[in-house]
C-alpha cells in the first residue's frame, strides 16, 4: 500500500477507536463512508479491470471520513496535511553544497597546513561515520529517537487540541511512528548521504575556484610530530591517490622541507590539492552517493509496501461492510436457556466482533446427555460463519464428562474456529446479595478458564445481558485471529 493511503487509514483508525461516543465521526458518518467507499472501490476496480481489494476499500473509506471530519476539525485537517515534503530532500543537499563552498572560502588564507586542512577533517568525519554504519547491526538500530522525532513532527498540529481530538492525535502519533519509522530512516539516510557528498563536493569546488585566482602554498607545523611521522601519515592517506594519478609521492626529505617555521616554508600546493580531491572523491563522495542510491531504493520500496494487519479487530469490523455476504456468528448454548437480554447481548457481541451487519445464528440449547448429537445437522464449514460461540452457564461447574464431551464432539465435526462464552448473569442472580458473591463468581470463572485452557480454547466470562465488549474481544483474540 502507498504511504499516503496508509497514513489516512491509520489516522481514521485512531479517530474511530478513541471516539467511542461518535463526537468526531458519528455512526451515520461511518456507515455512509463504508457504503460510499464500497461503491467507489468496485467502480475503480471495474475501470481497471481488476478485483476490488480490501486495501482499496479502506483507502477510499479513510479519504471520505477525513474529508468529513476535517471540515469540522481544523486540527485533524492540518494533521492529515503534515506529511513529508519532497522538496526538503533537495533543499538540504543544496544547502550543504553551498555551505561546503563557503566553509572553504572562509577557512582559506592561501596557506594550507597539510595536517589541519579542512578536507582532512571531512575525510576523518566520514570514515568515522562508515565505522558506525558497519557497527550498527551489532549495536542495534537506534530508532527510538527517530520515532520521537516523527511523533513530534506529526503531533505539532494537535498541540492546542484537547479531549477527543487530542486522544485521536496521540493514538495516531503512536501508531504511525511505529509503522513509518523504517521509511523515515531510509528517507533520512538518503538526504543525509546526499548532503554529506554535496558538502564535500562544495569544499572541493570552493578550493579549486580560489586556486584559479590565488596561489596556494602548502606546508605543515607541529609541536610533537616530526617529518618521518608526518610522511607516514600523509603517505597512508594520500599515497593511493598519487599512484592513481601517476605522480610520485614526496620522500621524507621533501616533507621536511615543507615544514613551516616562523611563517616561512612550504611548497606549491597544486599536486597536494589534486591528491586530496581524488582521496575525497574515493572516500567520501563516491561512497556517500552509493549509500544514497541504496537508501533511495529502500525508500521507494518501503513507501509503496505499507502492510496493515487486516486481521486486527478494528479492520475486521470495518471490512464487514465490504464483505460479499453478511457474516453470521453461530451460538450454541449448552444446558441453559438464554433470556431475551442475553440473546441481545450475544447479538451485540457478534456485531462488535465482525461489524454492524453481522447476524446471530442461535442454535437450540443442547441438553445434558445429548452431547453426542450436538453436531447433528451442523455443517462442517459455512463460508459466512467465521466463528462458533459455545455458551455455558456459570452456575454450572465445568465437567469433562459432559461439558468436555460436548466440546470434543463439536471440534471433531466442524472446522470453524471455536470459542467459549460463560454467562455469569444467572449465577449472579442466584447468589443475590449473599456475602462474598463476587469472590464466588470470580472463583467459578477461574475454573472455566482452567477448563478451557486445558483444551486450548479461548473463553470469556461475562454477563451476557450487558457484555463488556472490549474485554470479550480481548479474551477471544485467539479465535478471532483464526477466523480472520
Amino acid at each position: 500500500m502507498q504511504e499516503q493511503p496508509a497514513r489516512d487509514i491509520v489516522l481514521v483508525r485512531a479517530i474511530e477507536t478513541t471516539d467511542a461516543d461518535g463526537t468526531l465521526l458519528s455512526a451515520d458518518d461511518r456507515r455512509h463512508a463504508s457504503r460510499a467507499a464500497a461503491e467507489l472501490a468496485h467502480w475503480d476496480a471495474a475501470g481497471q479491470r481488476a478485483p476490488a481489494t480490501a486495501q482499496l476499500f479502506l483507502a477510499r473509506r479513510a479519504a471520505l471520513s477525513l474529508d468529513r471530519v476535517g471540515a469540522r476539525e481544523p486540527v485533524l485537517r492540518a494533521l492529515r496535511a503534515s506529511r513529508w515534503r519532497p522538496w526538503f530532500g533537495l533543499l538540504l543537499p543544496l544547502a550543504a553544497l553551498a555551505l561546503g563552498v563557503l566553509t572553504e572560502q572562509i577557512g582559506d588564507r592561501q596557506h594550507i597546513n597539510v595536517l589541519a586542512f579542512p578536507l582532512l577533517g571531512i575525510i576523518a568525519w566520514n570514515l568515522v561515520t562508515y565505522v558506525l554504519l558497519l557497527l550498527r547491526p551489532l549495536l542495534g538500530r537506534p530508532l527510538g529517537p527517530l520515532r520521537r522525532w516523527i511523533g513530534g513532527a506529526v503531533r505539532a498540529p494537535g498541540a492546542a487540541a484537547s479531549g477527543t481530538v487530542q486522544a485521536a492525535v496521540t493514538r495516531f502519533v503512536d501508531d504511525w511512528s511505529a509503522l513509518a519509522t523504517p521509511l523515515a530512516a531510509a528517507r533520512a539516510g538518503r538526504v543525509l548521504h546526499l548532503s554529506a557528498a554535496a558538502f564535500a563536493l562544495g569544499a572541493l569546488l570552493g578550493l579549486y575556484l580560489r586556486a584559479l585566482a590565488f596561489e596556494y602554498r602548502i606546508g605543515w607545523e607541529s609541536t610533537f610530530l616530526q617529518a618521518p611521522t608526518v610522511h607516514a601519515i600523509l603517505a597512508t592517506l594520500l599515497g593511493p591517490a598519487a599512484r592513481l594519478l601517476g605522480t610520485p609521492f614526496p620522500p621524507v626529505e621533501a616533507i621536511e622541507a615543507m615544514r613551516v617555521s616562523g611563517g616561512v616554508g612550504g611548497s606549491d600546493a597544486g599536486p597536494w590539492i589534486h591528491w586530496y580531491a581524488v582521496t575525497l572523491g574515493l572516500t567520501v563522495i563516491v561512497p556517500r552517493l552509493l549509500l544514497a542510491a541504496w537508501s533511495t531504493w529502500r525508500e521507494r520500496q518501503l513507501a509503496t509496501s505499507f502492510s496493515l494487519d487486516l486481521g486486527a479487530p478494528y479492520f475486521r469490523r470495518v471490512l464487514a461492510a465490504f464483505a460479499p455476504a453478511n457474516a453470521r456468528v453461530r451460538a450454541i448454548p449448552y444446558s441453559t436457556t438464554l433470556s431475551e437480554a442475553a440473546v441481545a447481548g450475544l447479538g451485540a457481541l457478534a456485531r462488535h466482533l465482525f461489524g454492524d451487519a453481522t447476524q446471530l445464528a442461535l442454535r437450540p440449547s443442547v441438553e445434558y446427555g445429548t452431547e453426542e448429537q450436538a453436531a447433528r445437522d451442523l455443517p462442517s464449514r459455512e463460508d459466512d460463519v467465521p466463528l462458533t460461540l459455545v455458551v455455558f452457564n456459570a452456575a454450572a461447574t465445568p465437567e469433562s464428562e459432559n461439558h468436555g464431551r460436548f466440546l470434543d464432539t463439536l471440534r471433531a465435526s466442524i472446522v470453524t474456529p471455536l470459542a467459549l462464552v460463560v454467562d455469569t448473569a444467572p449465577y449472579r442472580a442466584r447468589l443475590g446479595a449473599q456475602a462474598g458473591a463476587g469472590e464466588r463468581i470470580e472463583e467459578r470463572c477461574r475454573a472455566w478458564l482452567a477448563f478451557a485452557a486445558a483444551r486450548g480454547l479461548p473463553v470469556s466470562c461475562l454477563e451476557l445481558p450487558a457484555p463488556a465488549l472490549a474485554q470479550a474481544e480481548a479474551d477471544l483474540a485467539a479465535a478471532l485471529g483464526a477466523a480472520a
